[in-house]
């Protein structure tokens, strides 16, 4: 009896780990997408500059993706946890030291990729502690909403209350949130042994690995969600960079945008509890196709309801739904194509496109702002995103 309770105790005490790891890890991403742009402007970058410098966190993520993944298999998945979770500690507290645009990017490569495989590495746990529970994977995503609620409006406070320090100390106290979570766990649960003899070879990403991945592209309906999930990730990258600077130039604080940012992220979960409904009405892809739309033109709308702050609230709820909804759908049409054995490297793929739409939104925008002006670069490149939507959607009719 005294071994069982030991045993129960020992899994309670990971499963309460995992949440806190998850509301941690996407507390720091998306507490970096409200700060981050506001200390672009603050310093005097340029529109262009300021969405290089949001592109730049994706960049490793995008080239690493798959590779974080075999890591997290090899070495463990708290043990890459708490590596990257130091990274998420100290970087935040170098961006206050320099405005300077080449250091503000290499520390957004650094800290993107920390933060990305922080997230990555908490979904991993939290799968692997679950068994495959879905109840117990509902409450970690409960928690992971939770993070990408309180970070935003927590940091926008700290913005505009104690300033560029203590906003970026926020961050760096979320990223000791997962160190604090991940040594809460049982400290003696097995992790996986090191290669002997290879030392820092481990590191190294193996092509043959990656060649496997690729090849996946190669299934119409994985083809169809890297597709949607590019598109999907688009909305997502613009309220990451010029949403955050616009709002910023018409004279809302950081507080407030803050607050934007996490009521469509809190919308979220409604958006999940309805999508397996709305799925047995609308079909998967026919509704992953109306969500990135709806989201794209929600987003695309700024520049027009910005002054009315009901109508950008409403925006911003129906945006976080449309998100929330579609992924699930995604994951389950990758569950339904993929084999079991290669789930992980489906996700791990998809997460690199994400990431490259990161790198490529942000960027495109930028430089459709300097050339037209930041409100018209809303419409140019909404309008953009919606024609390879509507082309999504008659390729995907022709995949039945």
């Amino acid at each position: 009896m005294r071994m069982r309770n030991s045993i129960t105790t020992r899994q309670d005490r990971e499963t309460l780990a995992t949440r806190g790891a998850g509301l941690f890890t996407n507390g720091v991403w998306d507490m970096l997408s409200v700060i981050v742009p506001l200390y672009g402007v603050a310093v005097g970058l340029s529109a262009a500059e300021i969405g290089l410098v949001v592109a730049a966190r994706s960049v490793l993520p995008a080239a690493l993706s798959i590779h974080g993944g075999i890591l997290m298999d090899q070495l463990g998945t708290r043990r890459v946890l708490l590596w990257v979770a130091a990274g998420c500690t100290l970087l935040p507290l170098l961006y206050p030291l320099s405005g300077w645009f080449a250091v503000l990017t290499a520390l957004q490569f650094l800290l993107g990729l920390a933060s990305a495989l922080g997230m990555a590495a908490s979904q991993t746990w939290a799968m692997q502690a679950s068994r495959g529970d879905t109840a117990m994977l509902a409450r970690y995503s409960v928690a992971t909403h939770i993070g990408t609620f309180l970070g935003p409006v927590a940091v926008g406070a700290a913005w505009d209350l104690l300033g560029a320090w203590a906003a970026f100390a926020s961050v760096a106290l979320c990223g000791a949130g997962i160190i604090f979570a991940t040594a809460h766990s049982a400290r003696d649960s097995a992790l996986p042994e090191i290669p002997h003899g290879r030392g820092l070879a481990v590191l190294l990403p193996r092509w043959e690995p990656h060649k496997q991945a690729l090849l996946l592209s190669l299934i119409p309906a994985v083809a169809f969600i890297l597709f949607a999930s590019f598109l999907r990730n688009s909305s997502g990258a613009i309220q990451s960079s010029l949403f955050v600077v616009y709002l910023s130039g018409i004279g809302m604080g950081g507080t407030l945008i803050g607050t934007l940012v996490a009521i469509a992220e809190l919308s979220g979960v409604a958006g999940s509890l309805l999508a397996a409904r709305m799925e047995q009405k609308l079909g998967a892809k026919p509704l992953v196709i109306i969500c990135i739309a709806v989201s794209l033109l929600c987003m695309s709308a700024t520049p027009l309801i910005a002054q009315f702050l009901a109508m950008l609230i409403a925006a911003c709820v129906l945006r976080g739904i449309m998100h929330g909804m579609s992924q699930p759908l995604m994951y389950a049409i990758l569950s339904n194509e993929v084999a079991s054995n290669r789930h992980g490297v489906s996700v791990g793929l998809r997460n690199a496109v994400v990431r490259l739409g990161s790198i490529i939104t942000p960027v495109a925008m930028g430089l459709a702002a300097e050339a037209y002006g930041i409100e018209t670069s809303f419409y140019v490149i909404g309008a953009a995103f919606l024609l390879i939507t509507a082309a999504l959607a008659l390729a995907a009719r022709q995949m039945k």
